[in-house]
């Protein structure tokens, strides 16, 4: 069923969020790193400015923490663009493994995800009493966590399958290295590795660029609805490092 371009403002916060490489042959784990990005967050086809997003992650040995944050203005803030996404969980050998995901959008009820690897199940729950579950496995993740995920497979050659499980649904998906492209965004020019997640029945479209200069994080992201409606978050403040140590890149 297609989705058109108020049901995918709606529906933003819940779902931001051939051939298969097999996840033992991805690039090493996340590297630890902490800071932030504030995003510049566009929509439509004359990409009109309608608010921002910070993005901030702490990410060590074996544990993760993402948060994003994003207001707009005007119809935009009104149609849902008004949410908080949070991903917390462990850092193995299959990169980001999230515990929980976690939807928080004003004057609505929480969306939530709560992930059971032992029993490879994930609950997907409103107001904290679960609506539905389903089957999890290695490399699957939440619409948040899929943004660091990205970079284990950036130089891979093949796209891998995974699940993207959101806070009402669970995505089959297919995340497919697109190779480097060099990118001009309010942050600076930037050389990036590009990635595409795709899934079944085109519910699920999203570009995330990777910036080589800042250890492949994400600089922009880019959700394409069915009727072409673009939101278009791009990086204008890049605040990024190891743990207790920041580079600042920003917009001048």
């Amino acid at each position: 069923m297609n989705m058109k371009r108020r049901d995918m403002l709606r529906a933003l916060p819940v779902l931001i969020g051939g051939a298969f490489l097999p996840f033992g042959r991805a690039m090493a784990a996340v590297p630890a790193s902490a800071g932030s990005i504030r995003f510049d967050v566009h929509y439509g086809a004359q990409g009109f400015k309608v608010g921002e997003a910070l993005h901030e992650w702490k990410i060590e040995r074996d544990r993760y923490a993402l948060r994003l944050n994003l207001a707009a203005s005007g119809l935009a803030g009104l149609f849902g663009l008004q949410y908080e996404q949070r991903s917390e969980g462990g850092v193995g050998p299959e990169g980001m493994r999230p515990d929980s995901f976690v939807v928080d959008q004003r004057g609505r009820k929480l969306d939530s995800a709560h992930f059971d690897w032992a029993a490879a199940r994930v609950s997907l729950r409103r107001d904290g009493k679960e609506r539905r579950h389903g089957t999890i496995g290695p490399g699957d993740q939440d619409l948040l966590s899929l943004w660091h995920q990205a970079r284990r497979f950036a130089r891979a050659s093949q796209p891998v399958a995974l699940n993207v499980i959101t806070g009402k649904s669970i995505k089959q998906a297919r995340l497919a290295p697109l190779g480097p492209e060099k990118l001009k965004l309010p942050a600076g020019e930037l050389d990036t590795l590009k990635m595409r997640a795709t899934a079944e029945g085109g519910e699920l479209d999203i570009d995330i660029w990777l910036s080589v200069q800042h250890e492949l994080l994400p600089v922009r992201i880019r959700i394409t609805d069915d009727d072409g409606g673009v939101l278009d978050q791009r990086a204008a403040m890049i605040e990024a490092g190891p743990p207790g140590a920041s580079a600042n890149t920003e917009k001048s």
